[in-house]
């Protein structure tokens, strides 16, 4: 066996072992009442709701993709992070945001090409998957990179605020969870009507969320730059937009 061949099986057996560990069950971090996931929150916010390919493509990315691709699409994922495979592109650019289904099933299809031995690990995946699954798999690829403007993932974001923001901001982000009214100092912001949202300053949204609000307007906010990375606060921002419409471009699902 060359050394070529044994590095092949290596990345193969890896990747295939990241792969089983995800199918035990979605990433920890992710909520159940997310887009998709539950008859509850299936219609979301109607300006990235998903299609039922969509729906059944982000069950297959959450249980089998992430390892690789990460949680917010970005090329980061655990199999990532333990060296055991290059960093695949991040989906966060025009290429993949504006990207039909057949068009990524064109790009994808070399990778999933049994002659080429560069991509055992989509290969490996590939094999698992009903050819119909693995272009649901693929449909939910633009949905993962919404909204091309902004430099975060609202469906990832939308995790993070169901676990962190909704308690004071409510489900419909008025500014009514079930904490708001224990707040002395000033009611919890209103992202339906938040003119900082309205204004599209994606950077100061970021920069509000990252200071928190004691030092930008006197609220009880915390800082959440201490808590949340560079690229989960771009997520929230991403999915702070989705509350008021008109202020993302439709995606392509929907054009």
């Amino acid at each position: 066996m060359t050394r070529d061949s044994e590095t092949i099986m290596r990345t193969s057996l890896l990747i295939g072992f990241a792969v089983l560990l995800g199918a035990c069950g979605a990433p920890s971090e992710a909520p159940t009442n997310v887009v998709g996931q539950t008859a509850a929150a299936e219609t979301g916010p109607p300006s990235f709701a998903l299609t039922p390919d969509q729906i059944q493509g982000r069950a297959i990315y959450d249980t089998m993709c992430w390892t690789c691709h990460g949680l917010s699409g970005r090329g980061d994922g655990p199999a990532v992070d333990a060296g055991s495979m290059a960093p695949p592109p991040t989906f966060h650019t025009q290429d993949f945001s504006r990207a039909t289904t057949r068009e990524l099933e064109r790009r994808f299809g070399p990778l999933v090409n049994e002659a080429d031995p560069g991509h055992p690990h989509m290969q490996y995946v590939r094999s698992l998957l009903k050819p119909e699954n693995f272009s649901a798999a693929l449909s939910f690829v633009p949905a993962i990179s919404y909204p091309p403007e902004i430099p975060g993932s609202a469906i990832a974001g939308e995790a993070l605020y169901s676990l962190r923001c909704v308690g004071c901001h409510g489900e419909t982000g008025q500014g009514d969870g079930r904490t708001a009214a224990s707040l002395v100092d000033m009611p919890p912001a209103d992202f339906t009507t938040d003119s900082l949202l309205a204004s599209k300053d994606w950077d100061r949204v970021y920069d509000r969320i990252r200071e928190g609000g004691r030092k930008v307007h006197g609220s009880s906010m915390p800082p959440w730059g201490v808590v949340f990375t560079d690229a989960e606060t771009w997520d929230l921002v991403a999915y702070l937009a989705t509350f008021q419409p008109g202020l993302l471009s439709l995606p392509p699902w929907v054009d």
